[in-house]
């Protein structure tokens, strides 16, 4: 198909890409469209093969791609701009608040129905946006230059586990479990699926709604099952310390020593002797 498209407005220009806001001049009525004119053959040939292999279903795809006038041209959908990084306010947000705009972006990522090549550039460019309700939404003014064929899902994770923690790091004097569960996972590149991702953050904010003790239990060594293996790892090297000691010694001098102690102890009961 193709599209007779009026430039209302050009957002960026790079070498490989003229990204901007369109009108469908046969269909005005579709209002404002997000259209990537892309200049470099190997780009588009590398954006499509992606959406080939990704196996999205044509009626499921959320772009349109046409050629006219010697002119590669990605047709998105419109978005109202309100960018994350513009209107995030954390300060005057509760913490509860703060992890409802964070299990939202997971939430946008799992259903936007972008290959992850995609919606890897969309994180790192920073089309993520926030509505008044705390909703949260992708744009698609991105940039295709360095689009990626390799890059999976495990990459968009890390990225937008990094985003969580950027958003959380204002609450971390309230002491936002959340955050420190992100702030120590995403330095490990712990997770892996989106799945993983929105579990933590639904449980650490668990946290602070129930009190049950079981569950504060897990959580506490959840959080400290690192220092608690340090620990445990002390413990046994110094019974085993112990243990050799103790058969070096009973070797040589055909007893321990210091087991003398608990049975002389026993020998004598107030004024009567055992030993009787």
């Amino acid at each position: 198909m193709s599209m007779r498209l009026h430039t209302v407005r050009k957002v960026a220009e790079t070498a490989s890409c003229d990204i901007l806001v369109c009108e469908n001049e046969d269909d005005p009525g579709l209002g404002y469209l997000t259209v990537i004119d892309v200049k470099d053959h190997k780009v588009i040939q590398r954006f499509l093969s992606i959406y080939e292999k990704a196996n999205v279903p044509q009626e499921e795809r959320n772009m349109t791609y046409f050629s006219a006038e010697g002119k590669n041209r990605v047709v998105f959908p419109f978005v109202r701009e309100r960018p994350l990084k513009d209107f995030y306010m954390g300060r005057v947000l509760s913490v509860e608040e703060c992890e409802e705009i964070c299990r939202n972006l997971i939430m946008a990522c799992m259903t936007c129905g972008l290959p992850a090549p995609v919606l890897y550039l969309v994180l790192t460019q920073g089309q993520v946006h926030l509505s008044a309700d705390f909703s949260v939404y992708l744009s698609y003014m991105i940039d295709l230059t360095e689009i990626d064929e390799s890059i999976g899902e495990a990459d968009c994770v890390r990225v937008c586990a990094e985003i969580l923690r950027d958003i959380l790091e204002v609450k971390e004097k309230d002491k936002a479990q959340s955050y420190a569960l992100l702030q120590k996972k995403t330095r490990r590149a712990s997770y892996l699926t989106f799945t993983e991702l929105y579990k933590d953050v639904e449980i650490a904010g668990v946290r602070r709604r129930k009190r049950n003790i079981f569950a504060l239990l897990r959580y506490w060594f959840e959080d400290n099952k690192d220092r608690l293996f340090k620990v445990l790892i002390v413990v046994v090297t110094l019974l085993l310390i112990f243990t050799i000691v103790t058969l070096l010694t009973n070797a040589i001098f055909g007893d321990v020593p210091w087991l003398r102690l608990f049975i002389r102890s026993f020998e004598k009961i107030g004024l009567e002797s055992l030993l009787q």
